[in-house]
């Protein structure tokens, strides 16, 4: 079975001028990636009280965080211009956009609210991904942890028959 590219970002903040700190993504044999992004130079924005709910510090993502041309392609590699299912589509287009025009390039891909995969509404899936990520004992605040819960939900509804063809 082929699964769908799940992203999950983290961004320094949610003003205007925020950028993604960490992204964890699906590839499509099911397994996931989870990567700190060293901001460029010019970010400067931090918000330290989403410290808490990301638990990553700047000074964490500039020591041990990967560069953003290697994210970028890395990234490109394995979405392949694949659809990509997000979340928060509009927050999603503004780091992406950040991310990629660092570098001067247009982000490749499409991205997709996972509601379109799923075929529910935004507060039936939340719901859903509560229960089952509170089976596996996984925590959905943790952005890998939470791409895990995507993939097996998308697992267990293809398996079941419930997932629409795109």
């Amino acid at each position: 079975m082929e699964y769908p590219r799940f992203l999950v970002l983290e961004a320094s903040s949610y003003e205007e001028d925020a950028y993604p700190i960490a992204a964890s993504w699906s590839i499509a044999d099911g397994q996931l990636k989870a990567i700190l992004i060293r901001p460029e130079d010019e970010w400067q924005t931090w918000d330290a009280s989403n410290e808490d709910s990301h638990g990553i510090t700047r000074n964490q993502i500039e020591m041990v965080g990967e560069s953003v041309l290697d994210i970028i392609r890395e990234l490109s590699d394995d979405v392949d211009k694949q659809p990509v299912y997000v979340s928060e589509p509009f927050l999603y287009e503004k780091w992406l956009t950040t991310l990629f025009a660092a570098y001067g390039a247009d982000v490749p891909f499409d991205i997709y609210p996972l509601s379109d995969l799923f075929n529910m509404d935004k507060e039936s899936l939340e719901e859903e991904l509560e229960i089952l990520s509170h089976n596996l004992l996984l925590d959905l605040k943790v952005s890998e942890e939470r791409v895990r819960t995507l993939l097996e939900l998308y697992a267990r509804l293809n398996a079941a028959g419930l997932i629409p063809e795109h």
